[in-house]
């Protein structure tokens, strides 16, 4: 079986939780000893350096913009790769239309969410992404989805046949757990931790507000944001006009550093108003790291009943949740335990061998 996987979110992200899951899906199928390639001549993502260079092509530029032109080269690499080799399964990294495969090979995508589609208020080119989606759908012979929320909106939107849909979910064991935390750990007061990028849906400055209305958690607590990049002016603004400079601060660092924070947070907070699935659900289940997340559909597929949800339109309602449930430590630990145990069900091993019964169905 040969693979072989586009460079366009290498092309598009640095880093991120696309590019994320396809580089430890491919470090899997590599260690199966599976014949892939990730065919550019120019990228930009950190995390392919996790791979053997001898599977990934093209030269790494850090800060270089989106131009078409680029994006052009890339394709055209690509595709004549693809036209010269006997590729099996050509594996979209994110919405490429015009992508080449022979009568013998099969296209595939995976779909993250509809972020897009859900919410064009949010972003300027929504209607531009959502032409590019169709385009590349229309010679896609299977579809992979990262959650039955997101198949669900997949079919709504697009009237994709469910037949040729199948969820597969994420891994979480990317994240080391480690024992030393106390011994290395820098922070001494307690904090909630919030994880990743902050803008539009995920609705960080909903956060933000309910925590500074709330003076018996503020008093407490302190806020946490590890990645996501610093506070731009608009947040600092509003962090100033809440009176939260000396309450909140923003934090870079890798997966083992990430670790220590979940490990030593007394909670993680999780506002966002939608998501396709969500990695800091499932690293924060797998540090047993109590969660408050919105009471959307994915993250209640995800956990269960085993978080303390809110309403992302109501500040009162996480005030409401904030104040009476951090303290109930009892009820937050047997939480933790039933995720624990559920964490471990998501590995990219899982990921890897339900995404190999895909290829295989196809060919």
């Amino acid at each position: 079986m040969k693979i072989t996987f586009s460079n366009t979110i290498f092309s598009k992200e640095k880093t991120g939780g696309i590019s994320r899951y396809f580089v430890f899906l491919i470090k899997k199928l590599i260690e199966k000893k599976i014949d892939i390639k990730i065919i550019s001549l120019i990228h930009k993502n950190k995390f392919l350096k996790i791979l053997p260079k001898r599977y990934y092509g093209g030269f790494y530029l850090p800060n270089y913009p989106i131009l078409r032109f680029i994006e052009k080269m890339n394709l055209n690499k690509f595709n004549s790769y693809n036209k010269n080799n006997s590729t099996n399964i050509i594996h979209d990294t994110y919405f490429t239309p015009g992508i080449y495969k022979t009568s013998s090979a099969r296209k595939v995508i995976t779909v993250h969410d509809l972020i897009h589609e859900k919410f064009k208020k949010y972003y300027r080119n929504s209607e531009e992404l959502i032409e590019l989606k169709r385009k590349s759908f229309e010679d896609c012979d299977y579809f992979i989805c990262v959650s039955n929320n997101t198949k669900k909106d997949l079919i709504e939107f697009y009237n994709i046949d469910p037949s040729k849909i199948s969820v597969i979910n994420h891994g979480a064991d990317h994240m080391i757990i480690e024992n030393n935390v106390e011994k290395n750990f820098m922070l001494n007061f307690p904090y909630l931790l919030y994880v990743g990028r902050r803008e539009r849906y995920k609705n960080f400055d909903f956060f933000l507000k309910a925590f500074a209305k709330t003076h018996k958690i503020n008093k407490q607590f302190k806020i946490v944001c590890f990645g996501g990049g610093p506070f731009n002016k608009k947040e600092k603004k509003l962090i100033t006009d809440l009176s939260l400079f000396n309450k909140i601060s923003q934090i870079v660092g890798n997966d083992i550093l990430l670790g220590k924070y979940f490990s030593k947070a007394t909670a993680i907070v999780i506002p966002s108003i939608y998501e396709g699935f969500g990695f800091p659900l499932l690293e924060a289940m797998r540090f047993k790291c109590p969660i408050f997340c919105s009471n959307i559909e994915v993250f209640k597929e995800v956990c269960g009943e085993n978080a303390v949800f809110f309403n992302t339109h109501n500040e009162e309602d996480l005030i409401y949740q904030l104040e009476n449930k951090l303290s109930d430590t009892t009820k937050l630990n047997n939480f933790c335990s039933e995720n624990y145990v559920k964490s471990m069900n998501f590995t990219w091993q899982k990921t890897c061998e339900e995404t190999l019964s895909v290829y295989k169905k196809l060919i």
